[in-house]
């Protein structure tokens, strides 16, 4: 497991050097000082993990955005510029004009796609944590559930007439999984309320989170998104040993979590989704409790 680094100098001095080394542009040695500090720095591992994933992310944005005919005229032009009309003194010269040319106009394509596709992979992370945080807290370490699952009727009790409805979907489109409780909690230090149902099935326990959205929207690009399920888009991550599927529902943002693998998230979030999805716009007028509410902490 790597561990915390409080060198912040030496932290700096790597994270300097990490596009170099996903470039695979560094000494042999700077290589096998930076894989070392890796090992030892869960903070620079992080943000590798961050780098590949925006690369991963641009590489495919890149194949598949075509080349504006603008673009490729003035590219065009750009060459012809550059080949030599006088003398050949100046070949390298023209040359080095036009290869500069060309970087400028490619990086001018793609840069503000970059750094769009930066910011939505981290407010997709930061979403995507507000599922786990409930789920450690309330579920692992709390220990919020029964060894015996919890009777439907005093399931629904404790969701409230609001939130009844939505454990009949949950216990459908989760086959293989018993759902063992359902509950509304928060998490302490945080205002932030959570419908939580915990259920347990393939050897693990797997919760079901909804939280209010509170205007924020995850974003509507399709890049950092896996495959559709009836017109839902699903986000993937992966955070403190937990995989996370979440999606918009209604004004909720909702989340599979289990340390299932990440595949097996994703299917099981996408056959809930649209169901989940359905039973909110149906239900019309769910909102989340009040802090006068009923709601256990976690």
């Amino acid at each position: 497991m790597n561990t915390l680094s409080f060198d912040s100098k030496r932290c700096e001095r790597i994270r300097l050097q990490l596009d170099s080394y996903l470039s695979n542009e560094l000494l042999v040695e700077t290589a096998i000082e930076i894989v070392r500090h890796l090992e030892s720095c869960e903070a620079c591992s992080r943000d590798l993990e961050s780098r590949m994933r925006v690369r991963d992310a641009l590489q495919r944005a890149v194949a598949k955005q075509p080349v504006p005919d603008s673009v490729r005229a003035g590219v065009l032009r750009k060459l012809r510029e550059s080949q030599p009309r006088s003398l050949p003194s100046t070949t390298g010269r023209r040359w080095a004009v036009g290869l500069a040319a060309i970087a400028f106009l490619l990086f001018s394509l793609f840069a503000g796609e970059w750094l769009s596709l930066r910011r939505s992979e981290q407010l997709i992370a930061s979403i995507l944590k507000l599922g786990v945080s409930d789920h450690l807290i309330c579920a692992i370490k709390g220990h919020n559930y029964p060894e015996v699952a919890n009777p439907p009727d005093q399931i629904r009790n404790k969701l409230g007439v609001r939130y009844a409805v939505l454990l009949q979907v949950v216990q459908e489109r989760l086959p293989g999984f018993e759902v063992l409780e359902g509950h509304i909690c928060s998490i302490p230090g945080s205002n932030r309320k959570y419908i939580h149902f915990i259920t347990r099935g393939q050897g693990t326990i797997l919760s079901v989170i909804l939280t209010e959205r509170n205007g924020t929207n995850l974003p509507k690009g399709q890049l950092l998104a896996s495959p559709e399920s009836a017109g839902l888009s699903i986000y993937e991550g992966h955070h403190s040993g937990m995989e996370i599927a979440g999606f918009e529902s209604a004004q909720y943002f909702a989340f599979v979590v289990s340390d299932l693998s990440q595949n097996q998230v994703l299917q099981l979030a996408r056959g809930l989704a649209p169901a989940l999805n359905e039973k909110l716009h149906v239900t019309g007028h769910i909102f989340m409790p009040s802090a006068n509410d009923g709601v256990a902490d976690s």
